[in-house]
């Protein structure tokens, strides 16, 4: 354990003082005598007390003072009160040590001026001085302590909160890239995969439209690694806030739902237009989500999907996808992952979503402000 410096000094200067009674005691005046004796010992008994912040130390302390004011023939000894007191206010409440402080005074003013005992010595006054002193200097020390606790304490919370604001950064980082790479990716798959068994079957029956088929998944891969790109553009950017590279626009809504029809699934569109009424980010999450939801319908589904956009109500916009629900295909594929990332989006957002089966098929359904943030930045402000 690491010694307290404070604690050293005071024991030292204590000694010191008895060592100079020690050799009053041997070589002064009143070398000798019981009285230098009985102070030098009582003072060393007290050392050992009082540094362990022991009460008995202030019994001790008090001895001496009236002892001191006594006969002050043992120079030096005079201090050791006050290193007694010193050592005792370090480790002690405030109430403690002034009522220690007090109590020594008392034992000198008494020696000085209580008529049946008083002696007629003098120094009561400095010792009323020194008492003043060692509880204040005690204090203080204590105080300066309790600081130091309270900023180190201070420092390891704001690194603690600095630690767990870059483990969120970083865990939003990667749920938004994961986000990324399933909706941007899993639709384009979906169209490689059809086209490819088309490709596959036409092959030696209809070599022309196997050629097209080839076309559609070459057209498909090439949206792949463009849209790969854009994410690894968002690993490589310094700022965790990037900007979509290309702004969502009623033409792109159009070429994803002319991409969904190409690989056979029957989409019915009501309201689009309704979309350009959304902020630039909330434009890109509708694009994604549409993309997810209609793959799900792709996949799940009996191959049609009804896109309902409802006119901005209380500054929402509506995006609704429904299609019929196959029970046992929707509940023998799929990890989820594209839902939980959907509503991700839409929280970010301060959106609502909700998925799940109706009375009329399989439905998603989201709330998107009309006056969203354009940057994620602001989405956490």
């Amino acid at each position: 354990m690491r010694a307290d410096r404070w604690v050293f000094g005071g024991v030292l200067a204590t000694v010191a003082a008895l060592a100079v009674g020690g050799v009053a005691a041997a070589v002064g005046d009143q070398a000798g005598t019981a009285m230098l004796w009985a102070i030098l010992g009582t003072g060393a008994a007290g050392v050992v007390l009082a540094a362990r912040a022991s009460s008995l130390a202030v019994v001790i302390a008090c001895l001496l003072a009236a002892l001191e004011v006594r006969d002050t023939a043992p120079y030096g000894t005079w201090a050791v009160a006050g290193g007694l007191l010193f050592l005792f206010a370090l480790r002690r409440p405030l109430f403690d040590a002034v009522a220690a402080g007090v109590l020594i005074a008392a034992s000198a003013l008494s020696s000085t001026y209580v008529p049946w005992w008083a002696s007629g010595g003098e120094g009561a006054f400095g010792f009323v001085a020194l008492v003043v002193a060692a509880v204040g200097v005690g204090q203080w020390v204590q105080a300066q302590r309790r600081y130091v606790v309270a900023e180190v304490g201070r420092r390891r919370q704001e690194a603690e909160s600095r630690r767990q604001e870059v483990a969120r950064h970083v865990a939003e980082e990667r749920l938004r890239i994961a986000r990324e790479l399933h909706d941007s990716v899993a639709h384009h798959l979906a169209v490689v995969s059809v086209h490819t068994n088309v490709a596959r079957a036409n092959l030696t029956r209809s070599p022309q439209v196997a050629e097209r088929a080839l076309g559609d998944v070459q057209a498909a891969t090439q949206s792949v690694m463009e849209e790969l790109g854009v994410v690894l553009g968002v690993l490589r950017a310094s700022e965790s806030d990037p900007v979509p590279p290309t702004p969502v626009d009623a033409a792109m809504i159009d070429d994803l739902l002319r991409s969904f029809e190409g690989i056979g699934l029957r989409v019915r569109a009501d309201g689009l237009d309704h979309l350009l009424a959304l902020a630039p980010l909330a434009l890109t999450a509708a694009q994604r989500l549409l993309q997810e939801a209609l793959t799900n319908a792709q996949r799940y589904g009996d191959g049609a999907a009804a896109v309902v956009v409802d006119a901005p109500v209380n500054g929402y916009v509506t995006l609704s996808v429904r299609n019929a629900w196959v029970p046992g295909e929707t509940t023998s594929a799929g990890s989820g992952l594209g839902l939980v990332g959907m509503e991700e989006r839409v929280h970010l957002l301060g959106g609502t979503f909700h998925a799940g089966p109706d009375t009329d098929g399989f439905l998603v359904s989201a709330q998107l402000p009309a006056t969203a943030p354009r940057t994620l930045k602001e989405t956490r402000a």
